[in-house]
Order: C-alpha cells, then sequence, then structure tokens
C-alpha cells in the first residue's frame, strides 16, 4: 500500500469515527468531516493500484449506486422548475448531495476489516456523552458542554436544541449500544457498565416525552426481535423496559403537562400545526405534481399554501410529503426506491454475512427503519445531523454486507 492511500485511508477513517463521536455535539464536524473524507476517497481513486477499490462496482449494489444518480438526477432537473433557482441549486449541492456522499464513502470505509468493530465502539462512547450531557442537564439545569436549560422544555434535550432531536438520535442509537455490550467479551464489570448505560439511555429516551420517536423505535426493535434470534430475549427485554417507563413516566414527572397530553390523545393530532403542514405540502403537490418547486424551497412557498395555524415558513414536519412538494411525485418515487434499494441490498446482505457481523447489520438496520419511519411524521431529512447520522449508518451497514468474511469480536478473546 502507497502513502497516498495510508493517507487517504487515514483521512477516511479518522473522519469517519471524529463524525460519530461528536455528531450530537457539533454541527462543524459534519463539513470538516466531510471535506477530509472527501479529499481521501480522490486520494485513493487518484492512485492507479487503488482506484477500482470501491464497493460500488461489486454487481450486488448496483441497483442502489443507480437509485442514488436517479435521485440525484431528478432533484437536479427540479431546479430548472424552481421560483428560487438559487435555493435549489444550494440544497441540491450542500444538503443531497452531501448526505448521499456520506454514504457512498462510509460504504467504502465500512468494508474494510475492523472498522465495524470501531465504528460501534465510537458510537457507544458518544452516547456516554450524550448521557452525561443529559443528566447535567436534568440535575443542574445547564449541560455539561453545550450548556443547554433543562426549565426550556422541563424535558431533557442532552446537546440537541429539543427532545425530538435527542430522541431520533436515542432511537437510531440505542439498538447499537445493545450489540456492543452483548458482545462485549470482556469480565462482568465491563458488562455491568455496558448494561446501565443502556438503562440510562432508555429512561433518558423515555423522559424525552416524544411518541412519534417512540413509535419508530418500537418497529425498529421489532425488526431486531426477528432478525437477532440469538439475542432475541435481550431485546425484548430493552423493548419492553423502554415502552413501560415510556408509558409510566408522565406519572412519574407528578404534573401532566400539555406535552404529554397532546403525547397520548390521538384526538388532539389533528389541532396541531403538523396536520396544517401536511395541507399546505399536499396543496403544493397538487399545483406542481411531477417535479415540484424545487428543491429545498419548501419555506420559500410555505405562505402561499398556508392554511392556518402560525403564520410564518415551515417544514412539512413530514419527509416524504416535502420530497413531493419540492421534487414531484417523479422525486417522492426515486427516493421511495432509494430506500427500498437500501432495505433490500440489507436483507439480502444478512443472508452472506459472516456471522460475527450479523448483531452489528441487524442493529443498524433496526435503527434505520426507525428513522425512516419516524421521517413520515418530523423532518429527520431535514436535519443536518440527524440526516447525517441516517447517511453515515447506512453506509456503514452496506459496507458490512460486501466486507471480507472475517470475524470482529469486540473484545479481546
Amino acid at each position: 500500500m502507497s502513502k497516498r492511500v495510508r493517507l487517504a485511508r487515514l483521512l477516511q477513517e479518522g473522519s469517519l469515527y471524529a463524525i460519530l463521536l461528536l455528531l450530537p455535539f457539533s454541527k462543524a464536524v459534519v463539513e470538516l468531516g466531510f471535506g477530509f473524507m472527501l479529499v481521501g476517497w480522490c486520494l485513493e481513486r487518484t492512485d492507479p493500484a487503488w482506484r477500482k477499490a470501491t464497493v460500488w462496482l461489486n454487481p450486488a449494489l448496483q441497483p442502489l449506486i443507480w437509485a442514488v444518480a436517479a435521485f440525484l438526477f431528478v432533484c437536479f432537473l427540479s431546479v430548472f422548475v424552481s421560483r428560487f433557482p438559487s435555493l435549489s441549486m444550494k440544497g441540491l449541492i450542500e444538503k443531497w448531495a452531501e448526505y448521499l456522499l456520506f454514504f457512498i464513502f462510509a460504504a467504502d470505509i465500512g468494508c474494510r476489516p475492523r472498522v465495524a468493530q470501531r465504528s460501534i465502539k465510537v458510537l457507544a462512547v458518544s452516547s456516554v456523552l450524550v448521557v452525561v450531557e443529559a443528566l447535567t442537564q436534568v440535575l443542574f439545569d445547564r449541560g455539561l458542554l453545550r450548556g443547554f436549560r433543562y426549565r426550556v422544555f422541563e424535558r431533557a434535550t442532552g446537546p440537541y436544541e429539543n427532545p425530538i432531536d435527542l430522541a431520533t438520535y436515542l432511537m437510531v442509537i440505542i439498538p447499537v449500544v445493545l450489540v456492543f455490550v452483548l458482545m462485549l467479551r470482556r469480565g462482568m464489570g465491563p458488562r455491568i457498565l455496558g448494561w446501565l448505560l443502556v438503562g440510562a439511555l432508555v429512561v433518558l429516551f423515555a423522559q424525552t416525552d416524544a411518541l412519534g420517536p417512540w413509535l419508530g423505535f418500537a418497529m425498529g426493535m421489532v425488526l431486531f426481535l426477528f432478525l437477532a434470534s440469538k439475542v432475541r430475549s435481550y431485546g425484548f427485554i430493552v423493548l419492553a423496559v423502554t415502552l413501560s417507563t415510556a408509558a409510566l413516566m408522565p406519572a412519574g414527572h407528578g404534573v401532566e403537562t400539555p406535552h404529554t397530553k397532546e403525547a397520548f390523545s390521538i384526538a388532539q393530532l389533528g389541532m396541531q400545526d403538523r396536520w396544517l403542514n401536511w395541507q399546505a405540502a399536499v396543496g403544493m403537490i397538487q399545483d406542481q405534481p411531477l417535479l415540484g418547486h424545487g428543491l429545498n424551497t419548501f419555506m420559500a412557498n410555505y405562505l402561499d399554501y398556508w392554511v392556518g395555524g402560525e403564520r410564518q415558513p415551515r417544514y412539512a414536519h413530514n419527509c416524504y410529503l416535502q420530497v413531493a412538494a419540492e421534487t414531484g411525485l417523479i422525486g417522492l418515487s426515486a427516493f421511495l426506491a432509494l430506500l427500498g434499494f437500501l432495505f433490500w441490498t440489507l436483507f439480502r446482505g444478512l443472508r452472506r454475512v459472516e456471522s460475527s457481523f450479523r448483531l452489528p447489520l441487524v442493529a443498524y438496520m433496526g435503527g434505520l427503519l426507525a428513522f425512516v419511519l419516524h421521517a413520515g411524521i418530523d423532518t429527520n431529512f431535514y436535519s443536518l445531523r440527524q440526516a447525517v447520522l441516517f447517511w453515515v449508518l447506512a453506509g456503514l451497514a452496506v459496507g458490512l454486507t460486501v466486507t471480507s468474511p472475517r470475524p470482529i469480536p469486540l473484545g479481546p478473546r
């Protein structure tokens, strides 16, 4: 391996671990990490001996890479029908192209030996930092690292600006941390600490008082239970404890907050601004059903389709409606095809993957499914840190399906 390739791989893997560790705390790490990943990936591609060392030349991944290309092409076409072409081009370059390049880079990195092992360890360490931030926020009204106040929502937000974003992160990360603990091969001490971490994440997740992420997490864990037969009992316990704690948490607070009442009353759902956002999105789709109003222009067009509620630019709070409003039904079809090929690739990869990789892959799949389901009632794919988390983990999962069949125990033998 040449010095150029060693440097390239160092840049790529170092950036990956930095993003996985610091993503909950910093948006800047996304841009810096993307730059270093891009440089490293290009350096590796310019070395004649390693030019074709990419998983994306694997025939099994061809449908997926074509789906990525098709969605980006529809996004590009939407620029030409946009009333705000500069906004649309900015959204194409700075959002969707960057997110999907993260996906491509992470898959190439994730197929390398020991990257899966290190990535899960880094995610576990990151979750410890999130717990510390949330715990100090609850105990002292101010988070240790980011300084967000508990009293703003009377719920923990950890390193995020609101509890829903924290809940979205936790619903994706809990299955991964659970697998980390189950695969530990050290003594009882580390295992006990690992289970304490899982317990802290579960309680913190319940404390966010967020119905949408709870439902997404429940469906993701059902997938985990179905696929991870050898550790099904542990997954069931985590799911049961999470949902039980979530159900009991409002009573444990001692008061019924307005948010709690909304969360547990289906009748309240249609009265929330979210329902009005969806109606505005449907109006946009009806007006321009094929290519939409242009990528990244939902908020710019929102007031023209306002039907009530707060009169200011808003997101749709349904990623699929927003994709359709911005890129039309053609764009929505391309995006759903991309997600469909992603999960088809992962499910198919389960049959080929070495047994030591199966649990990490199932954990990623559970978190990704929770994210995709929750995106139907929130802004996940339009929130920088949440979107990057999804596409990076999706790339690592794809990388696992084509990695060399070598076992990767998380602890020493």
